[in-house]
């Protein structure tokens, strides 16, 4: 697929076929994924692939958990239907204190290439800054060492349905130019 059609298909959909992403097309996703920048060039990520039932039903409990009241018409159950869910980490010695924008940097890249493949992926934070016990709780849950931080939680299927169309803001409506000035 051509690469801005990948930007501009790409979706977040909760509902997943059941149709199984096999482990080498996940292979090929995070290889993707690890080209992303990151600070220093240091690739402080770790990827886990997550398919029991079990540990999707206990990331959807801390998820729901910690859910703000805004986002609670969201909850998590619908990581049980996910075939596979992709865990984005980072190792705090090798992110030159950068290690969310690197992680972020490089779930972005594993969405589009999801997307390029037919696939969707929703994007979830692992962590929530003021509250550092979803990251203890999914640390504990992956068995990650004090060091590597949790970053995103990616659940990633074929789309059960279609996605509604998604409405953006006119790219005229973002761009400035040399200072921040609506006249």
């Amino acid at each position: 697929m051509e690469f801005e059609a990948v930007v501009k298909a790409r979706r977040s959909v909760r509902n997943f076929s059941s149709a199984d992403v096999p482990d080498d097309l996940v292979r090929s996703l995070i290889d993707c994924a690890i080209r992303a920048p990151s600070s220093m060039n240091g690739q402080p990520w770790y990827f886990i692939k997550i398919r029991s039932g079990e540990t999707k039903r206990r990331l959807a409990e801390i998820k729901d958990k910690y859910c703000p009241p805004e986002k609670r018409e969201f909850p998590a159950s619908f990581l049980m239907d996910a075939p596979v869910i992709v865990i984005t980490c980072v190792d705090r010695s090798m992110a030159y204190d950068r290690g969310m924008e690197s992680g972020i940097l490089a779930t972005g890249h594993l969405l589009l290439a999801a997307a390029n493949h037919g696939l969707t992926g929703v994007y979830l934070s692992a962590y929530k800054i003021g509250t550092p016990e979803v990251a203890d709780d999914i640390r504990k849950i992956l068995n990650l060492p004090a060091d590597v931080d949790p970053v995103t939680i990616v659940p990633i299927g074929y789309p059960g349905d279609t996605a509604e169309p998604k409405t953006l803001k006119h790219v005229e409506d973002v761009i400035f130019n040399e200072t921040f000035c609506r006249k």
